[in-house]
């Protein structure tokens, strides 16, 4: 009795130890877990998790994580056992690829290989679900997991996200089957949907014995569906890409497996670009991939040929056997032979090396590197050579290093002949990060413009900070027409720098422009020019313009300018000064000389790429005197606003140009002279250009002009008012007889008639007229004919009473005019009535020359004397 009840004290002292054990384990559970899971992990690994508990049957652990050095590579978040059946829920799996790089290599032997078929019949029926998985950095392909076996599959598996789909299970007789596989690339925005089944091998480390997988996917740009079908039994196959529309074959590459090599030969693969057929050759060989990375032996051989103009071509990227290091990569390649396209010849010699780690390779161009391109561009434009030297030059992630060079040379057609160089060296130099500084030089000749063209400058981009510290580009002379500059040169007097970074954005500089002179036609000029400009903003997309052009004389032309990246606008401000400065403009010859007077203009104007240039503005002059040729102008006044749009100038848009002179002496003189003008230039039939209220008073009278219009389509009257004779004959200086008295008439007044200037005029005598003849010249008459003397004695003194005379001018010139008087001789003692009917006909041309030789004489000695 005793005995038994020893041996049951004994069993409750060890049920109660135990029980106090794992009550013990349980409670400390997190802390000797993740201690004895060490051993296990590879170094640095360690897990963590936060203390379970018990819930509804399910055992509950709101946090497992494994980290490595201090970064989590895997994240689990409440997490639900259950056992009943073998059931497990995960709300969250984050995993994060980069703490990878912390696991330190092992050198322990590998184990036996896993005998797939034994190893999935052996596991139990199960189901896991993680409702959400992101693994860094693919965080475009969040989404659910499903795995599971139950007793009609071996293994399924699903994967349930916007832009990752996947349905597959492995069957009873261990063939994997893909029933739904599909991808969506958000950065090419395309789908990739893949189907198929693989039988799987009986062990882990063996190739599946055969398979065939299709894909279906579709290019953006240019737009194709393509399948792609990979198919093999018994270590041979062959992978196909078709285009499902014209199916043709764009890539075919046959493959064979051995136990220890991969080889495909005799590849073949066609594209066309733009029209132009592209095809070539691929062999490819993995040697010893039974092993590992480093152990296995890689080359190959991918070539493309292209056809044009000029022939055939070639080109062939070779890689020699070259074993891969993950860590310290050293793999020589080269990339030999031509492309032709069109007319255009591209010379392709590139030994290259890549070294580093192959996840962030360098490539260093070898010696003799280099890039050639020629041929014709266009039916104008000849690419002579364009030379890229990249020999000792290396590029990586952190960007390009090394000696950058080009070498440009072009004909073309009109312009002439261009050799521009680029020489400079760059370190790490990427876009807006690393450092490249560069020289730059060239010349032209340019026979169009008769000239002969140089620039040369430097400058740096420093990571965010482009600066241009010197350009000095320009021209010995531009001869273009009518317009001719000598020496032109444009120069930088301030450096140009461009602030990239958006933060601090900034763009700014200083340049010149200067021509010693600039001619117009032969004898109109201005002396040297200058024009400053002093460039702020943000970007060359963003800054305003400020400058000022001026000459000895002339100005300086205030500009205001800003830039918007779609539209250049601003204003132009001419400040009031003397128009004498303008004299170099106007040619000898005309014999205009100016005297005094002010001008002062302001205009608008935007520049676009789809309205080109427009502007508006106004000038104004006033007060303006001014020598001429026959004559002189005192007190011209005029206010011209305008605008230039498409080539079209509009006067006047609001109200007329009113144009105003106080008087003008030329063989007449004119006083108080205005003339409105409005419309357009070049003047159309729905845009004409006209000339109104056209007014002057001479003579003692007034002529006026109601409209003017261009182009013309009826003649414009030119109307006389009490044009008084006896000044008209005195300034025409006729000796031999005098009129006076006044007269009014109407001049129809053509611009464009292919036969008349004045077509039916009039002239009529308003009040009576007066004609005397010299009695010298009457008696010269009597003394040569006697009959002849007595009737020119019945117009010695004559008055008349009516008189008419019908005008026509041909566009020769010709004057005609035929005129009919009607009067008596007061001082015959008989009132005799006269009758007379007169023709006249003279080219006014060669009168108008004559006469103006007088003047002009008078008006040299006023000037000079």
């Amino acid at each position: 009795m005793q005995l038994i009840k020893r041996a049951f004290r004994t069993l409750l002292y060890f049920l109660g130890g135990s029980a106090a054990l794992l009550i013990l384990l349980w409670i400390t559970i997190s802390h000797w877990v993740p201690v004895v899971a060490s051993h296990y992990l590879p170094k640095p690994l360690k897990l963590s998790f936060s203390e379970p508990r018990i819930s509804y049957g399910q055992l509950d652990i709101a946090s497992i994580s494994i980290t490595a050095n201090n970064c989590t590579l895997v994240q689990l978040n409440s997490t639900r056992f259950s056992v009943f059946p073998l059931h497990a829920i995960v709300d969250g799996l984050d995993v994060k690829t980069e703490c990878l790089s912390a696991l330190e290599p092992t050198n322990e032997t590998v184990n036996e290989p896993i005998n797939i078929a034994e190893f999935i019949d052996n596991l139990p029926v199960f189901s896991l679900v993680i409702n959400n998985t992101n693994i860094q950095p693919w965080s475009d392909y969040q989404g659910s997991i499903w795995l599971r076996k139950n007793q009609v599959n071996s293994l399924q598996f699903d994967f349930r996200g916007d832009n990752l789909r996947l349905s597959s299970l492995i069957t009873a007789e261990h063939q994997l089957v893909i029933k739904d596989f599909s991808a969506y690339l958000p950065e090419q925005k395309q789908t990739i949907e893949l189907f198929g089944d693989v039988q799987l091998p009986l062990m882990a480390n063996q190739f599946p014995e055969k398979g065939e997988l299709n894909a279906y996917f579709k290019l953006i740009n240019p737009e194709k569906f393509l399948l792609a079908e990979f198919g093999w039994v018994n270590g041979q196959g062959v992978l196909t890409v078709k285009d499902t529309e014209t199916q043709e074959e764009l890539l075919y590459l046959p493959w064979a497996l051995s136990p220890s090599n991969i080889q495909i030969s005799q590849g073949k693969w066609q594209w066309k670009e733009a029209d132009i057929p592209l095809q070539g050759g691929v062999n490819f060989q993995v040697d010893n991939w039974d092993k590992t990375l480093s152990e296995m032996v890689f080359s190959g051989r991918v070539n493309m040929l292209t056809q044009a103009k000029k022939g055939k071509a070639n080109i062939v990227l070779t890689l020699p056997a070259t074993k891969i290091d993950l860590l310290d990569t050293n793999i020589n390649f080269s990339l030999n032979g031509q492309v032709k396209y069109d007319d255009m010849v591209l010379d392709i010699n590139l030994p290259a090396k890549l070294s580093g780690q192959l996840a962030a390779p360098k490539i260093s161009f070898l010696s003799s590197s280099l890039l050639r391109a020629y041929g014709r561009l266009s039916e104008t434009l000849v690419l002579n050579e364009v030379r890229l030297p990249l020999a000792g030059t290396s590029l990586s992630e952190d960007g390009i290093s090394g000696r950058l060079q080009a070498i440009l040379k072009v004909k073309e057609q009109y312009w002439g002949d261009f050799d521009i160089h680029l020489d400079g060296k760059a370190n790490k130099f990427a876009l807006d990060k690393g450092k490249w500084f560069w020289n730059y030089w060239g010349n032209a000749n340019l026979p169009s413009l008769s000239a002969n063209w140089d620039i040369k400058g430097n400058g740096s981009w420093q990571d965010t900070l482009i600066t241009l510290n010197s350009l000095n580009t320009g021209f010995d002379q531009i001869q273009y027409g009518l317009l001719s500059m000598r020496a032109p040169r444009l120069q930088l007097s301030k450096p140009l720098v461009w602030q990239r970074d958006q933060n601090k954005a900034n763009f700014n500089g200083k340049l010149q422009l200067t021509s010693e002179r600039m001619q117009f036609g032969t004898e109109s000029y201005l002396p040297r020019i200058t024009l400053n400009a002093d460039l702020s903003g943000k970007s060359p997309a963003e800054f305003q313009l400020k400058g000022d052009l001026s000459t000895k004389d002339v100005g300086p032309i205030v500009i205001f300018g800003r830039w918007d990246g779609e539209r250049l606008r601003g204003e132009v401000r001419w400040p009031e000064q003397s128009v004498t400065a303008f004299q170099t403009l106007i040619p000898a010859d005309l014999g205009i000389e100016l005297k005094q007077g002010k001008l002062f203009s302001q205009a608008a104007f935007s520049i676009t790429p789809e309205d080109g240039f427009i502007a508006g503005g106004h000038w104004r002059v006033e007060n303006t005197s001014l020598w001429l040729k026959d004559g002189e102008l005192s007190g011209l006044d005029f206010v011209l606003p305008w605008r230039l749009k498409q080539s079209t100038w509009t006067l006047g848009a609001k109200a007329p140009v009113e144009l105003r002179i106080k008087q003008l002496n030329n063989l007449f003189e004119l006083t108080d002279i205005k003339a409105d003008l409005s419309g357009s230039y070049p003047p159309t039939e729905n845009s004409p250009l006209k000339l109104t209220n056209v007014g002057f008073k001479t003579l003692g009278g007034e002529i006026s002009m109601d409209l003017l219009r261009w182009p013309q389509t009826q003649a414009a009257t030119i109307k006389l008012r009490q044009i008084e004779l006896s000044q008209l004959f005195t300034i025409l200086r006729v000796s031999q007889f005098a009129v006076s008295g006044k007269v009014n008439g109407e001049l129809p007044f053509y611009l464009n008639n292919p036969e008349w200037i004045v077509k039916d005029g009039w002239l009529e005598n308003s009040g009576p007229l007066t004609l005397r003849l010299d009695p010298q010249f009457v008696d010269s008459i009597r003394e040569d004919n006697i009959s002849a003397g007595s009737a020119m004695g019945w117009l010695q003194y004559l008055e008349i009473k009516r008189s008419r005379t019908d005008v026509n001018v041909t566009n020769l010139g010709m004057l005609k005019m035929t005129t009919i008087l009607e009067g008596y001789n007061t001082q015959e003692k008989k009132k005799r009535e006269v009758h007379l009917h007169y023709q006249h006909e003279e080219n006014i041309f060669q009168l108008w020359r004559s006469l103006r030789f007088g003047s002009s004489l008078e008006e040299w000695l006023e000037k000079n004397l």
